[in-house]
């Protein structure tokens, strides 16, 4: 009978020639490639050499037993998934026992049942096969990810300049490669525009949506005052955001007297320090959603002076959370903020060290985004 054809190759490990010998030719009739090792050393070798998707392993060996060096394939990242059945003349139920304990994924007796081998060997490959299909595709997605996160680098480049002597910073840090949040600051028809937003969800659907949110800000008409403009996004974002999703954002403008107007729809409240004291700045309207709703924008307006601070930011920021389940809170964020005016002249970047001394071994769950301007 002419052997069946298989991709796949078992590594039998087995200090006695006969048993070696046998595996070998009931399985090489199975179809499968076979490479022998006699000992836990030589097993390694073949190992670090050669692509094998089980390993069959004898348990009594000299130098280094079976289980030992399965403890030792497990602790190796390469390995943790690999297959391995023991196959040994230690009692079934001892055997089984300890097989399970020290990493194995199955466990023959000797003398064996060509069936029971041959069945668990598909079995066990059957779910390796899966599972490598499963890496291939993660690691194609993490490819596609990367290339995203190039594209987003460019949509939402971190700015800093100085315009009429205004200090303009931003900042963006996506929780996974690529996030929903928004960022941006522009001069325009000689007026500062700042725009932060941020869009309910994570990876790429929520980056997308930035994006969009990014060419309809950047298709408003010159000219048109804050209150059109965020009409115009709003009406058409709420055209193709999906209903389970929204937006909430905040955009500002400041003039050259330094009045700024601004509209909060739904965003954590904007942050001024002047005059030594630090506040939030009042005024909410609705976030953008993915229904047709009739929205009433409201305009707000404050009077900033020389030596102020505006800081905006979104919510991965305040609900940065501790070891100990602790959110930092929008308080904590005006908090940080305003010790972070004191004490330092560069305050995104102050602001960001704080918030990880905040978290310290928890990591961020979020998408953040920051913007500050300094008078």
């Amino acid at each position: 009978m002419e052997p069946k054809e298989n991709k796949h190759q078992i590594l039998i490990v087995d200090d006695v020639l006969e048993n070696v010998e046998l595996l070998k030719f009931l399985l090489q009739n199975e179809g499968y490639t076979t490479y022998t090792a006699f000992s836990a050393e030589e097993a390694r070798l073949v190992l670090l050499n050669t692509r094998i998707d089980t390993l069959l392993l004898d348990v009594n060996m000299p130098v280094q037993d079976g289980f030992s060096f399965c403890r030792e394939l497990r602790s190796m990242e390469q390995f943790k998934l690999l297959p391995i059945l023991f196959i040994t003349s230690i009692d079934r139920e001892i055997g089984y026992q300890e097989a399970m304990k020290n990493g194995g994924d199955d466990f023959i007796n000797k003398p064996f049942n060509k069936r029971e081998l041959v069945a668990k060997i598909q079995s066990v490959i059957r779910i390796k096969d899966l599972q490598d299909e499963l890496y291939r595709q993660k690691l194609s997605y993490e490819k596609e990810l990367l290339t995203a996160r190039r594209v987003q680098d460019q949509l939402i480049p971190e700015k800093k300049f100085i315009w009429n002597g205004i200090r303009a910073q931003t900042l963006f840090h996506p929780y996974l490669q690529i996030g929903g949040d928004f960022v941006d600051c522009w001069i325009e028809e000689k007026k500062l525009h700042i725009v932060i937003a941020d869009c309910s969800g994570h990876g790429p659907s929520a980056a997308l949506i930035g994006a969009m949110f990014k060419m309809q800000l950047f298709n408003l008409v010159p000219g048109m005052d804050l209150n059109a403009r965020v009409g115009h996004l709003r009406k058409n974002m709420e055209l193709v955001l999906p209903e389970d999703y929204a937006i909430t954002f905040c955009y500002a403008i400041l003039d050259s007297d330094l009045k700024l107007f601004y509209v909060n729809g739904g965003h954590p409240a904007p942050i001024i320090h002047m005059d030594g004291e630090t506040k939030f700045l009042k005024g909410m309207s609705p976030m953008i959603m993915g229904i047709n709703m009739l929205s009433e924008d409201d305009v707000q307006s404050v009077q900033l002076k020389q030596g102020s601070h505006l800081f905006m930011y979104t919510d991965g920021a305040s609900e940065a959370m501790n070891d100990q389940t602790k959110f930092i809170t929008e308080e904590g964020m005006k908090e940080i903020f305003h010790t972070s005016v004191l004490s330092s002249e560069s305050v995104l970047e102050s602001v960001q060290q704080k918030i990880l001394e905040f978290c310290g071994k928890s990591t961020p769950k979020d998408d953040m985004a920051m913007v500050c301007i300094q008078i």
